[in-house]
């Protein structure tokens, strides 16, 4: 009983709203059926004013309904002002009831209200509502979200329902998400595989055109409404990222009258961070903008040794991090009428990253008659890189008439220019270096992307979608490697100039469609054609070259998406599609920067795109409280990206050989990947919720230089538990196990944080206490890489084996405090308007490490 009549406050409330407001795509004028009514239209006006019963206050906002007594149906309503009053104009003679609705309020009904002619003045005068405080309690709850979501072609994480994450960045927050693990460098893997591409409110990023890992420390965990996981991409998505989507969804106010705003500050031993928001519609026009700043500081210490049958290398040190960004968004929505509205704005992040490290360096090099030379020294590091990401975007759609039937002409230009700096100093301690080298690198990564959507309804809920883009994209690297020597007295300079183009033009066309009310199909095919060009010229002390590269290919890309429901509580899946891993500048830039002693990291300009067959199949369901998502996977590349590593003989600066590993990239190996995962929600009590996700997969890597395979899995577990007048608490954990590479095996990790948080306020601000690993002080990970000596069909070695082994202490626990307040008051909720936007999804990005 008490769910019907929320019901029907609900459904009066909106036919309400409905029937005052302008048309919009979602509220536009529907055919007339026999559960709605039209009245004839006069020039009568109905008046009066809603305040408290108790307070005798004004109910701002209350939504008034107009009730024709003939056939008992709403016919006209409006919405009060801020000071209770309210007015219904062009009312035709009649007899009526009025009724007051708002949330917390029992409804009131004024009987008898006649309306003698057309040009009459009715004034109703002082309707009064009586508080109704346990009906406010039950649409609460039942308009709860879930910590986790999953949907038809989706699992959604509500990031703001956790209140782990408060004070954290975005790194945190894709830790937490299902599917999704996160290295303690920030380096991000969906079911296993790193190959993804990364959204913010559905668009591409400037921010994340270098790396993920660096990206995701600019990002406030304050700032995100929601994490968004596409596993198996329809035709109408960027055919790139093997793996799927990340689709970051920040907080905004869209679709609000009125003036909102929030604030937050956090203070904390390994990060500090403080942001603010604004939000503004009057009319058609609305305005939103976001401000923030973050800053990180943590050590750490780095054990390095490589052993190959000629040399033994180790080095240890202690290490320093720390970083400030600031990030910004000011955007508008503008509604030229109900069916045209135009949007865009500018999103900006940036800021620096500085690591300091110590290390003690020990070589030991075998000659071929057995003689034995060492060298010891000491190198002192420093790494620093300054990135601005900016996006702008400009967007106009169309609403037609037919709902659902819509038009959209996009447009967003993204520039991120990036300044790397590599130093390092090897020398006694206290005394001056004998050698100095200097790696520089000015990068600049530019994306201009035009974009047209249509969408066409049919009835029985079939939908065609059909749409092209295109993508154009310039990458520019200026690097500069410079060594300085004192004994002996010689200097090598290094200047690499390297320019890339990269062309995609796109179209796409799906068809979804119902058979027999519970199958649902949606078929798809995209086109991509993609035309890439770059110049390369090398001029330094012992080299000069120049090298130019120009290629183009295209790609057919099927999809194909299967939904069965069974009994309403079942639902079965199916999903095969093609992606595409287009390499970025991480990857291609041919700048050899030299990262310690004997490590260096070097991009590859001939790199191809990577093709992946995806086939997915999953099951869920929900019964009371309790929901469980299941799925199978199998990921199929024949030509993967992966590592690659060779050992080059060099000679100090004292003139002693040493061996220096240089790390490249290449399309070199078969990578066949089988999995399973499953999620699972429930409530135990109506303020405990507990949830749980976990990945299992075999991944097997095949190559001419080697192969590599295992088993992996990742588990996390979340429990929230609410204790009433605004008290609740959360824990979340993780466990990552080992991660089988080409090249060896990357180390295991796991994390937990638990947080208090206390409402203030009146609900409108609040107070969090968070603690990461409370119950371990250091992360200990342990790495090893192992290289298989390869020969050519000469006999000739063409790749020198090795054994290399890290370990790597992360000093990882911490505290912090948060503060949260929002501000400002909302004259009317209206449905907010589809908006479309941008999704570029093929740039296979990189990781955390040079551009």
């Amino acid at each position: 009983m008490k769910k019907n009549i929320l019901l029907l406050i609900l459904g009066l409330s909106t036919t309400a709203v409905f029937a005052q407001a302008p048309a919009t795509p979602q509220n536009r004028p529907q055919p007339q059926t026999a559960a709605t009514a039209v009245a004839p239209k006069g020039n009568a006006k109905i008046s009066g004013v809603v305040l408290d019963a108790e307070t005798n206050k004004p109910v701002e906002y209350a939504t008034i309904a107009l009730i024709s007594v003939a056939t008992g149906k709403p016919v006209d309503g409006t919405m009060a002002d801020e000071k209770g009053r309210f007015t219904i104009t062009k009312v035709a003679a009649g007899s009526y009831k009025v009724q007051a609705t708002f949330l917390s309020y029992k409804p009131t009904v004024i009987e008898g209200v006649s309306v003698a002619s057309d040009n009459d003045n009715v004034n109703l005068g002082t309707i009064s509502l009586a508080s109704d405080a346990k009906k406010l309690s039950e649409v609460v709850v039942s308009g709860e979200k879930p910590l986790v979501e999953e949907q038809i072609d989706k699992t959604v994480y509500n990031a703001e329902k956790d209140i782990t994450n408060a004070g954290g960045t975005a790194a945190d927050v894709l830790q937490k998400v299902p599917s999704l693990s996160v290295d303690t460098d920030g380096n991000v893997q969906l079911r296993g595989s790193s190959n993804v591409r990364v959204l913010i409110n559905n668009k591409p990023s400037a921010i994340m055109a270098g790396s993920i890992a660096d990206a995701l420390k600019q990002i406030p965990a304050d700032q995100i409404k929601s994490v968004e996981v596409i596993t198996s991409p329809s035709a109408k998505y960027d055919a790139e990222g093997t793996a799927g989507i990340i689709n970051i969804i920040t907080k905004r106010e869209g679709g609000l009258q009125g003036v909102t705003g929030s604030v937050a500050l956090t203070g904390g031993t390994r990060s500090s961070n403080g942001n603010a928001s604004l939000n503004i519609k009057r009319g058609k026009l609305g305005i939103n903008g976001t401000f923030g700043g973050n800053m990180f500081y943590n050590r750490g210490s780095l054990t390095n040794s490589i052993v190959s049958d000629s040399s033994n290398n180790y080095q240890a040190g202690a290490s320093h991090i720390n970083g400030a960004f600031m990030n910004g968004q000011l955007g508008f929505e503008y509604d030229i009428n109900p069916q045209n509205s135009i949007s865009g704005g500018i999103r900006s992040n940036g800021g620096s990253f500085r690591m300091e490290n110590q290390q003690d360096v020990r070589n030991l090099l075998i000659e071929k008659d057995g003689t034995l030379k060492e060298s010891n020294f000491k190198n002192e590091i420093r790494n620093k890189t300054q990135r601005l990401g900016t996006d702008y975007n400009l967007d106009y759609t169309h609403y037609f008439k037919k709902p659902q039937q819509e038009l959209a002409i996009l447009s967003l230009y993204s520039v991120s220019p990036a300044d790397n700096q590599v130093s390092q100093d090897y020398g006694a301690l206290g005394e001056a270096p004998f050698q100095t080298v200097r790696n520089t690198n000015e990068s600049t990564n530019k994306e201009l992307t035009f974009q047209v959507d249509y969408t066409h309804p049919f009835v029985n809920k079939t939908i065609l979608e059909v749409g092209a883009k295109s993508i154009f994209r310039d990458a520019e690297s200026d690097a500069r490697n410079r060594s300085v020597s004192t004994s002996p007295a010689e200097t090598i300079a290094l200047h690499t100039i390297f320019n890339y183009q990269q062309n995609v033009y796109a179209s796409y066309l799906t068809y979804g469609f119902t058979l027999k009310k519970k199958l649902n199909v949606k078929l798809g095919g995209r086109y991509e054609f993609t035309d890439i060009s770059s110049e390369m010229q090398t001029e330094g002390t012992k080299q000069n070259a120049l090298g130019n590269y120009a290629r183009d290919y295209d790609n057919i890309i099927p999809s194909v998406a299967l939904s069965y429901t069974l009994k309403g509580a079942h639902t079965f899946k199916a999903n095969f599609t093609q992606r595409i891993q287009r390499p970025s500048l991480f990857y291609l830039n041919p700048y050899l920067q030299e990262q310690t002693s004997n490590t260096r990291v070097q991009g590859n300009p001939n790199l191809d795109a990577e093709l992946t067959n995806l086939y997915e199949l999953g099951y869920s369901t929900y019964f009371k409280t309790t929901s469980i998502s299941t799925s199978l996977y199998m990921r199929q590349t024949d030509n993967a990206i992966e590592t690659i590593a060779n050992i080059d003989r060099v000679q100090d600066a004292n003139g002693n050989l040493k061996d220096v590993t240089t790390l490249s990239f290449d399309n070199i190996a078969k990578n066949k990947t089988y999995g399973a995962s499953i999620f699972g929600s429930t409530k135990p009590t109506n303020d405990w919720t507990l949830s749980g996700s976990s990945n299992i997969f075999y991944m097997d890597l095949k190559s001419s230089i080697g192969s590599n395979s295992g088993w992996m899995y990742n588990i996390n577990a979340n429990s929230s538990y609410n204790f009433g007048k605004g008290i609740s608490a959360q824990f979340n954990g993780g466990f990552n196990s080992r991660r089988v590479q080409l090249l060896g095996e990357f180390a295991s990790f796991s994390y937990h944080s638990l947080a208090f948080k206390k409402e203030l306020f009146d609900k409108k601000g609040g107070i969090a206490i968070g603690l990461d690993n409370p119950f371990r002080e250091a992360l200990r990970m342990k790495t090893n890489v192992r290289v298989a000596e390869a020969r050519n069909a000469e006999g000739e070695i063409i790749t020198r084996g090795y054994v290399q082994n890290i370990e790597n202490v992360n000093y990882n626990r911490g505290f912090r405090v948060t503060f949260n307040y929002a501000f400002g008051k909302l004259d009317q909720q209206r449905p907010p308007k589809r908006k479309k936007s941008i999704r570029n999804d093929d740039a296979k990005q990189g990781d955390s490490g040079v551009n």
